[in-house]
């Protein structure tokens, strides 16, 4: 094992619990199937594989942290959650699940990468204005339509509040 793949590891167990909000003063581009945004001393940057996909399938996706603090940062979260990228619009808001629970962890200075994947289900089942969960609980597959990407981001120091979302495209499931 490498050791940036086990920094990546031990910055993996941290949870990300910032949900995505437009923040001001942090410079963000986006180019086809990646958005990056970047401050004085991070860059985070999201890619996902494609942009149109069928309901219920996930699409790859790889988030990288490039922490040039020059030190290890903490960074406020819960150990066991990794990034969770859902899709929301309008009509179905389905925001990813947020820890209420408070933890800290801490990151290396380097590149780290994330190998996640975008859901094209809904995060949640059984509550105000998501389907019912059914016998045994399922998450139901998002209507077709166009939404964007919705991450959970940790927060740090300096860390960008937020993401620019990507367009994704959903198509009926065959």
């Amino acid at each position: 094992m490498t050791a940036n793949r086990r920094r990546s590891h031990r910055w993996s167990s941290a949870s990300m619990i910032a949900i995505v909000l437009l923040a001001s003063g942090v410079a963000q581009a986006s180019t086809g199937h990646t958005v990056t945004a970047t401050s004085k001393e991070w860059t985070v940057r999201l890619w996902v594989a494609r942009t149109t996909a069928k309901s219920g399938t996930t699409i790859p996706a790889t988030v990288t942290v490039d922490n040039r603090t020059g030190r290890s940062a903490n960074l406020v979260g819960c150990p066991g959650v990794v990034y969770e990228i859902g899709l929301g619009n309008a009509k179905v808001p389905n925001s990813p699940a947020v820890s209420t629970v408070l933890c800290e962890g801490t990151i290396s200075p380097g590149v780290h990468v994330f190998h996640t994947k975008v859901a094209t289900t809904y995060q949640s089942c059984g509550g105000n204005s998501v389907p019912r969960c059914g016998n045994p609980p399922k998450m139901s597959l998002l209507p077709p339509g166009i939404y964007r990407t919705q991450i959970v981001l940790p927060g740090a120091k300096g860390f960008p509040a937020s993401l620019r979302p990507l367009t994704i495209t959903l198509t009926a499931s065959s």
